[in-house]
C-alpha cells in the first residue's frame, strides 16, 4: 500500500523520484501518457464529472489511474497532497517543490515537471497567474468546515466541490480553466487534498447514505469503475491511504478535527457569514473578492472580508456541448459558497446586530487573466448575510 503524504513533507529523494517519474510520463505520447491522462478532464475527452453526485467518485478513480501510471515508471511514488488549509499554506501559498523553475538532477539543472506540463498536441506548455493574496486563501476554507459537518454524502459532495473550486481559480491560468486544469502538474496534488478530505469525512461519517443506484453507477470514461469501487481507499483496487489519517479523531458535535483544515476557525466564537446563492456555471472563471462597508454609500471602500472562486467552463468544452458531444453531468446546476467576514466585521467596530445588518457588501471580480468584471456580471444570484452564534 502506498502512502500520500504532504507536499512539504516528503523527502528528497522521494521528491526527486517523482520529479524524474513526472519527466518521463511528460515526455511520453500516446495511450497512457501524461498529456493523454490529463484529456481526461478537458479538451480531448471531457469525461470530467462537476456538479453532480459523481464529482468525489470520479476524481478519486482518475487520481488513482494517474498514479499508476506515475508507479509503471517508478514503483515507490505516490501523488503527495498539497494541503491548502494547512498554515504553511496560509502562510506561503503554493509549495516550492511545484513553484521552484528548476530542480538538480544528479548535477544537471532541469525544468521542474511540477510546475507546467504539456497540453494537448505539445502546443505549449501550462502556465499560471497565481494571486499572491493569501487572504484569498485563508477565507476559502469556511466552505470546508461547512461540508466537513454534514453526515450525508449528497451534501458533503455537493459543499466540498465550492472550495475545489476556488483553489483551482487561485491558483489562475490554466489551473482556473476547467478545460486545460489537468495538464498543470499542481492538478493532481490539489485534487489528491480534495480526495483526503473525502477520505477524513468517511472515516468519520460510516453511515453515508449512498443509494444503491448510486454505487452501480459506472464513471464516464472508466468503464471498469464503479461508485462502488472507490470507496474504500485501502481496498485491493486503490490500494493507498493518507499520511497521519488514522490519527486524526472525530469529534463530537458538528466540526471534525481534520489537522489543519480550517485550524483558523476559533471555536464557538460568533461568525458573520455571508452566503452566495445560486451561482451559474459560466464559461469563465472568476475570483472574487468582497468587501465590507460601514453603511451604504457611493464611496469605494471598505474592509476585505474575503473570497471565493467561480470555476468556469472555458469556450471548447461550451462548444463541445453545442455541437453534440454532451454529458449529462454538465447540466446546468446552481451552487452555493460562503465566506466569513468575521474578520472584517471585527475591523470595523460591529458589535450590535442591527449595526451588522446595516452593512454594504461589495464585490470585486478579476478573470484569470487579471481583469475587473463589473459585479453585475457575475453569474450569482443573491447574498445572504447570517449572524451564527
Amino acid at each position: 500500500m502506498h502512502t500520500r503524504k504532504e507536499i512539504r513533507s516528503i523527502t528528497p529523494s522521494e521528491l526527486l523520484a517523482l520529479r524524474r517519474a513526472m519527466i518521463e510520463l511528460q515526455r511520453r505520447d500516446g495511450p497512457g501518457s501524461y498529456i493523454d491522462l490529463a484529456g481526461y478532464h478537458g479538451v480531448s475527452k471531457w469525461n470530467c464529472q462537476h456538479q453532480n453526485d459523481l464529482f468525489l467518485p470520479w476524481h478519486r478513480a482518475y487520481l488513482r489511474i494517474f498514479e499508476q501510471a506515475l508507479q509503471e515508471i517508478d514503483s515507490t511514488v505516490a501523488i503527495p497532497f498539497w494541503d491548502w488549509t494547512s498554515r504553511d499554506s496560509f502562510n506561503q501559498g503554493i509549495a516550492n517543490a511545484h513553484s521552484d523553475t528548476t530542480f538538480d538532477n544528479n548535477g544537471n539543472n532541469q525544468p521542474n515537471p511540477l510546475l507546467s506540463g504539456p497540453i494537448e498536441s505539445r502546443v505549449r506548455q501550462t502556465s499560471r497567474l497565481t494571486s499572491h493574496n493569501l487572504n484569498q486563501l485563508r477565507s476559502i476554507n469556511l466552505s470546508v468546515e461547512e461540508a466537513m459537518a454534514k453526515s450525508n454524502y449528497i451534501e458533503f459532495n455537493n459543499l466540498i466541490e465550492g472550495p475545489h473550486g476556488s483553489i483551482h481559480v487561485w491558483v489562475g491560468g490554466d489551473m482556473g480553466a476547467m478545460d486545460f486544469a489537468a495538464y498543470d502538474p499542481i492538478f493532481w496534488s490539489h485534487h489528491a487534498t480534495v480526495d483526503r478530505q473525502w477520505a477524513i469525512w468517511q472515516k468519520c461519517n460510516t453511515e453515508q447514505n449512498l443509494s444503491a443506484e448510486l454505487l452501480q453507477k459506472v464513471l464516464p470514461g472508466f468503464p471498469d469503475w464503479t461508485v462502488a469501487d472507490t470507496l474504500d481507499i485501502t481496498s485491493s483496487r486503490l490500494d493507498y491511504t493518507y499520511d497521519g489519517i488514522s490519527s486524526i479523531p472525530c469529534l463530537q458535535g458538528d466540526r471534525i478535527a481534520t489537522n489543519n483544515i480550517i485550524e483558523h476557525v476559533q471555536g464557538d466564537k460568533r461568525r458573520i457569514v455571508v452566503e452566495v446563492q445560486d451561482i451559474a456555471r459560466d464559461k469563465e472563471s472568476f475570483m472574487v473578492d468582497i468587501f465590507v462597508q460601514k453603511a451604504p454609500t457611493e464611496e469605494e471602500t471598505g474592509v476585505f472580508g474575503g473570497s471565493f472562486g467561480i470555476f468556469g467552463v472555458e469556450d471548447s468544452s461550451i462548444n463541445n456541448h453545442e455541437h453534440g458531444h454532451v454529458h449529462s453531468h454538465h447540466h446546468p446546476v446552481k451552487g452555493t459558497q460562503r465566506v466569513d467576514i468575521t474578520d472584517a466585521i471585527e475591523t470595523l467596530g460591529l458589535q450590535t446586530d442591527q449595526e451588522i445588518r446595516s452593512i454594504e457588501l461589495r464585490l470585486l471580480a478579476t478573470t484569470k487573466l487579471g481583469d475587473t468584471v463589473d459585479q453585475s456580471a457575475l453569474p450569482i444570484g443573491s447574498l445572504n448575510l447570517q449572524i451564527i452564534g
